[in-house]
């Protein structure tokens, strides 16, 4: 291929393409919710002259408010006013001023009378939140870049877009020829190694008619568990519940056959009508996310996320840094399931009123205290498994004869 020819191949695939969907981060509310606030003193300046003097005097005796500005115009920021109410007689202005006095802060900078104002309680956490709360208070805010990727779109190069919607393409495919479920939980789940071309690893559709516990991305883990040697389920045969057998061999061996699972046999498919899917051709998904325009004054990448190595892989976690694309927003066993089985990034199309927690019903990943969080869009390809949803739903209401 010409060097001309080669360009003009590169230009076509990076080329923006019109797209009926865009991405959602589905986010901590803790990121986008307007921020809490609390009354606190502030002193007028009589002369704003003085500004600075009051700003350094102030931070020694009164040190705090780090994620806030001391000083908004003429008014310097002194203190929470909750901090000085002690419910005694002495009024807690009166209290404050006393408190300044002792610590040798020079009230004659002040006007005489303290005033109550609304301050945000704590910091910032994305653009958007600090810019409504510094409508408030002026706010000390510093962006993570990788955080506003996320929200912006950034995030997402070209062909990893192209990537995400043809995946999404082969679980609405899968969901049309075999999904049977409910309002509560139905659809299909395809389960992507992003760093590995792009594989396929496995092809679910949800099966609820042979077993309650037969979701989609239920048992696309299951698939991924027999790549491994496990799996809970014997679902190479049609209608089979029984354990698979799992491989007793050591480490290195067991590595090996999942490492000849992987190219061998993935993906897997249940049913096994579902291996008939044409199965894209995307390459990595992995595009190394870049910060444009810094150099030494912070970190290449914030929020960085570990890149899991061959060996963490093929060890206890299923799908540590699997890419799952789903019909249907998880019900909370499947959004569990995916979480235990690390799972780093998750794509849905179609919300779910009933029982979705990943932004219908509750947001799971920003439970405190989990030891893994992937991350989450929905709207992919949304109007498209809507349709597919609401009419598996129909179907099974109703069903054809």
């Amino acid at each position: 291929m010409s060097n001309a020819s080669a360009r003009s191949s590169k230009e076509s695939r990076t080329e923006s393409v019109a797209r009926s969907w865009t991405p959602k981060p589905v986010l901590d509310p803790e990121i986008t919710k307007d921020l809490p606030l609390i009354d606190a003193y502030v002193g007028i300046l009589k002369e704003k002259k003085d500004i600075s003097k009051a700003i350094k005097a102030i931070s020694i005796v009164l040190p705090g408010f780090d994620h806030l500005k001391r000083c908004s115009s003429n008014k310097i920021l002194l203190a929470p006013v909750k901090s000085f109410d002690t419910n005694d007689d002495v009024p807690v202005q009166e209290r404050l001023k006393i408190f300044l006095k002792e610590k040798s802060f020079d009230l004659a900078l002040l006007e005489d009378d303290l005033r109550v104002v609304k301050v945000p309680e704590r910091n910032a956490r994305s653009k958007a939140q600090a810019a409504r709360a510094s409508k408030v208070w002026p706010l000390k805010f510093h962006p993570d870049p990788f955080l506003e990727a996320i929200v912006d779109g950034t995030i997402f190069n070209e062909d990893q877009l192209r990537g995400i919607d043809e995946y999404m393409t082969v679980a609405v495919t899968a969901a049309k020829l075999e999904a049977v479920g409910d309002s509560n939980c139905n659809g299909s789940a395809v389960i992507v190694d992003p760093e590995d071309g792009g594989k396929v690893l496995a092809i679910a559709a949800s099966k609820m008619d042979r077993h309650p516990m037969w979701h989609a991305s239920m048992l696309a883990v299951d698939l991924v568990a027999k790549l491994h040697g496990g799996g809970a389920w014997n679902l190479c045969e049609e209608g089979g519940v029984g354990p698979s057998r799992v491989s007793d061999r050591n480490l290195e061996g067991r590595m090996k056959t999942i490492k000849r699972k992987y190219e061998e046999e993935a993906p897997l498919c249940y049913p096994r009508t579902l291996s008939k899917i044409d199965i894209p051709s995307v390459g990595s998904l992995e595009a190394k996310w870049k910060l444009q325009g810094r150099r030494n004054n912070g970190p290449k990448r914030a929020d960085a996320i570990a890149e899991p190595s061959t060996s963490e892989k093929c060890g206890p976690y299923l799908c540590t840094g699997c890419w799952v694309f789903l019909l249907k927003e998880p019900c909370p066993m499947c959004a569990m399931a995916l979480l235990h089985s690390r799972a780093a990034r998750i794509f849905y199309g179609a919300s779910n009123e009933r029982t979705g927690v990943l932004g219908s019903n509750g947001i799971l990943h920003a439970v405190p205290g989990l030891n893994h969080r992937y991350r989450v869009w929905s709207g992919i390809l949304e109007g498209i498994c809507e349709e597919v949803s609401d009419e598996i739903q129909r179907r099974n209401v109703e069903p054809v004869d």
